[in-house]
Formats: C-alpha cells, sequence, structure tokens
C-alpha cells in the first residue's frame, strides 16, 4: 500500500533548525505511523527524536507503552486500577 502524503512543504516556514521539506517529510511520516497503528519497525531513533522535539515526554509515552513493554505496560495498567 502506497503511502498518502497530505503535508507539501509549501504548508511549512523553514527555521535555523529544519527545512520545510524535512517538515512535511515528518508530519507525513507521523500520519503514516499513526494510520498503520504505531508499528514498532517503523519506530526508528530519528523519528523518536523528531518526536520528542516536538511532544517532548510523550515520546517517551509512546516508546515505552504503545511499543508494548511489557514492565511498562504492567505498571501503566496496575496504576491505572487504583484510580
Amino acid at each position: 500500500m502506497a503511502a498518502a502524503h497530505h503535508f507539501q512543504s509549501e504548508s511549512f516556514t523553514a527555521t535555523k533548525w529544519s527545512t520545510a521539506e524535512e517538515k512535511a517529510k515528518f508530519a507525513n511520516d507521523l500520519m503514516a505511523f499513526i494510520a498503520a497503528d504505531f508499528p514498532e519497525k517503523k519506530f526508528k531513533k530519528g523519528f523518536y527524536e523528531r518526536i520528542s522535539m516536538c511532544f517532548g515526554m510523550i515520546a517517551h509515552y509512546v516508546e515505552c507503552v504503545i511499543m508494548r513493554s511489557t514492565s511498562v505496560n504492567a505498571a501503566w495498567i496496575q496504576g491505572s486500577n487504583t484510580r
């Protein structure tokens, strides 16, 4: 299945940290990652680093919980059962 690219570089403003093209690529990669139900094989180091820069601690949540780390999932489930 071909990935749908919805974001174009013209929609982004380049900064000293990222070009408009890099931002569009990340946006498309993020949407494809979500649409594919967060596959671990697509969660590479560079992608993680960009998520971390954009969303901070949410990247750690994605890495640990969404990637089905059993110890983190067990702790999260146990914590949610006490509320």
